[in-house]
């Protein structure tokens, strides 16, 4: 692949949007998936070595294409996971089959972590101080993941390891692939998001036709037994008096979701995309969407904005909205009155919403409201799994009585929150890493004009100004995982070109 760019510019054209590479490497991606998928379905220590050995093969052979299959992964397993759910009656198993993509994700950045040590990695300079950031963060990682272990369960201490370590593994590899390699993904993008796109109108039109095409529908039914046990919808009964009638009543919704809309709009058939889950759906779509928009492309981006409407994710849709605005008034003369616009936004759009939570009983201020507390009596942090929407501690929450006293008993719904509260003082490394790759960003726009740039800056921000309300925001995969997952690469690709130039020149 010809990794020759031109610096700079929306809208600029060349041959490489055509370039074959692409579909083969989504080919390879997708029907890696299939095979983790199949294996774990066979048997989950089978799927794990196969998973590995696949993923060791394709690291080796095409560690360029590496995170073209992460993110096909992330985007569509659960997809190819629907389509074996008659196949899988064992709940444990079903529950390991949705783990692939994690698999793949581990095996991929251990082979990365060990390739750093390369001598030629050490000669991109500017790439060092990152690799040993990232080491330090995962190290770190690891700690609470020990201590919310040996404090918690060990389940809930195994899901929330993936959630922190999977934004930092992605950047890893990213970076490190485009530092070393020609990586080029706009057309992989291009059709990712196309088939993103697609599948959210065929499920909004077909609904549950469309879903039971593949066993979607089956796979829904899964979630809900699961609900249906854990008395979701007994409690949602007594509270509201909603009663559930079948699968797609568990997918209709209120126009983004506000009680206000119930009187003016009918409910809204909310879809959950080919990964099942609709705020990282709508993560992913506005996140590609952005990628985009600054690569000059436009009719994908407003195609997926309807779908964004229809999920009703607000952060997704604010984060499009900005990288939408940021894109009609950049300039690379005014770059800096740009980001600066950037900053203000994410600023007043977080300010406003935690004030309208706070007067209104907000579950997602509650849960920030109790991470901030327990982080002052404790700065040490608990531990990873203790805490969170996710984890077993949070199963019982009286939100009746968190509303009338103003603050959650325990720390969910809020990613910040719930990183102050699990992980305490080293929760601080990670936003300042975060923040890093933002001022990074910042520069190199300056300094170069390149809208990938402004994308990075743009989405990290947003992220971030959405997990003070959204633990989606910095623990799903599509999201905040995605996001550094893109950026590594423009990263990694600059500094490559960079260390070319000064080989060239020098």
């Amino acid at each position: 692949m010809n990794i020759t760019r031109t610096p700079t510019g929306f809208g600029t054209e060349d041959l490489r949007w055509q370039d074959p590479d692409a579909l083969f490497h989504l080919c390879v991606a997708f029907l890696a998936v299939v095979a983790a998928v199949a294996a774990f379905a066979v048997w989950t220590p089978f799927g794990i070595a196969a998973t590995f050995l696949l993923t060791l093969t394709l690291s080796i052979a095409l560690p360029w294409a590496i995170p073209v299959v992460i993110a096909c992964a992330f985007l569509y397993q659960n997809l190819v996971v629907a389509w074996f759910t008659p196949f899988v009656p064992d709940d444990n198993t079903f529950d390991a089959l949705r783990g692939a993509n994690f698999v793949m994700l581990m095996t991929a950045f251990g082979i990365f972590f060990l390739a750093s040590f390369q001598h030629r990695v050490r000669s991109v300079t500017e790439l060092r101080p990152w690799l040993l950031f990232t080491f330090a963060l995962c190290g770190l990682v690891c700690f609470y993941f020990a201590l919310g272990a040996l404090r918690g369960g060990p389940k809930d201490a195994v899901i929330y390891f993936r959630n922190t370590i999977t934004p930092l593994a992605c950047f890893h590899i990213a970076v490190l692939a485009a530092s070393l390699y020609p990586v080029d993904i706009r057309k992989s993008m291009l059709w990712l998001c196309a088939g993103a796109v697609a599948y959210g109108y065929l499920e909004q039109i077909f609904r549950m036709d469309f879903l039971g095409l593949f066993h979607g529908d089956l796979y829904i039914q899964r979630g809900l037994k699961e609900q249906i046990e854990a008395g979701v919808w007994e409690k949602a009964l007594r509270e509201t008096g909603f009663v559930l009638r079948g699968l797609e009543d568990t997918m209709m919704t209120t126009f983004f979701n506000i009680r206000l809309f119930s009187d003016l709009f009918p409910p809204i058939f909310r879809n959950g995309g080919p990964n099942f889950h609709p705020i990282s759906y709508a993560y992913g779509l506005s996140i590609l969407s952005a990628w985009l928009l600054f690569k000059g492309r436009w009719l994908l981006p407003a195609a997926a904005l309807p779908l964004l409407l229809v999920i009703g994710s607000k952060g997704a849709t604010f984060m499009l909205a900005v990288a939408l605005a940021a894109r009609l008034i950049y300039h690379p003369a005014r770059a800096r009155s740009t980001l600066v616009a950037v900053v203000a936004l994410a600023a007043i759009w977080t300010t406003a919403a935690t004030a309208y939570g706070a007067t209104h009983g907000d579950y997602h201020v509650l849960g920030l409201i109790a991470g901030v507390r327990e982080f002052l009596s404790n700065p040490l942090g608990q531990g990873l799994g203790i805490g969170g929407n996710l984890s077993s501690t949070s199963v019982n929450l009286d939100w009746g009585r968190a509303q009338g006293e103003g603050v959650a008993s325990v720390p969910v719904e809020s990613a910040v929150g719930v990183m102050l509260y699990q992980m305490g003082i080293g929760s601080f490394a990670f936003f300042g890493f975060l923040a890093a790759l933002a001022l990074s960003a910042r520069k190199h726009l300056i300094e170069t004009g390149e809208p990938d740039f402004l994308f990075a800056f743009v989405a990290i921000v947003t992220i971030s100004a959405n997990a003070v309300l959204q633990e989606e925001a910095f623990f799903s995969p599509l999201a905040l995982g995605f996001c550094l997952l893109l950026v590594g690469i423009s990263l990694g690709t600059h500094w490559r070109e960079m260390g070319m130039a000064r080989t060239r020149f020098g």
